[in-house]
Parts: C-alpha cells; sequence; structure tokens
C-alpha cells in the first residue's frame, strides 16, 4: 500500500544532522512536493527495528519513508548506510532556536518552518 505524502501525519526526526519527516507507510512519490525529497528505509535483516539503510526505494525489509527539505548524500551506489549513532535520531532536530519548535506532523507545517521554496 502507498499513500499521498500531502495526507499523511508524520514523526519528526533528524536524519544525518538533518530535519527529516518520518512514517513507516510507503509514500506514493508523485504526490512529494517539488523541492522536497523522498527517501525508502530498510530495516535490519533480523527484524529488531533497526534502520540500517537509506535509498531511492527498498523493497525488502520496508522500515519507512523519510521525507526531507534538501537531498541526502548518497554513494555512487545510491545505498547510505546507517549508523545508528550519528545518523538517525528519533528527535527533532536540537539545537540553537529550536527550544520551542513544536515538531511537524504534516508536510504543509515541515515546509512552513524549514524555509521550503517551489522550484521553478
Amino acid at each position: 500500500m502507498t499513500v499521498n505524502a500531502m495526507t499523511e501525519h508524520y514523526e519528526e526526526i533528524t536524519v544525518c544532522g538533518k530535519p527529516a519527516l518520518f512514517t513507516s507507510i510507503r509514500i506514493k512519490r508523485d504526490t512529494v512536493p517539488d523541492g522536497l525529497y523522498a527517501y525508502d528505509v530498510r530495516h535490519d535483516d533480523e527484524c529488531r527495528g533497526i534502520p540500517c539503510e537509506i535509498a531511492p526505494f527498498v523493497m525488502v525489509n520496508h522500515w519507512g519513508t523519510i521525507i526531507l527539505a534538501e537531498p541526502l548524500e548518497l554513494p555512487d551506489d545510491g545505498r547510505r548506510y546507517i549508523d545508528e549513532d550519528t545518523d538517525w535520531n528519533y528527535a527533532p532536530l536540537d539545537g540553537e532556536g529550536t527550544t520551542n519548535h513544536k515538531p511537524c506532523t504534516t508536510i504543509s507545517a515541515f515546509m512552513a518552518v524549514y524555509g521550503y521554496q517551489k522550484l521553478s
């Protein structure tokens, strides 16, 4: 099953030091607004719920989908292996100016908070 990116509710997390939206559902890529970047996340083979890989598309062991306001750097093979300690944090972005930040749960809120500008 895939869902429309604009109607899904998300968790705001931090991926590779960048704010991201996460859902455990597959998102229809053609519903992601231009200027946002969607990736699938694969979990470990032992099914312990450990996110281990980010790629444009994941068929097996799909953990979820992430959406970012800027692209992630991926190696030439298009897959980035996740370091649990540095690349993945279920908490929203921490840092200066984020003390009163209410986590985003929709694409519209995410675009408003992170200065999204539609590409022309």
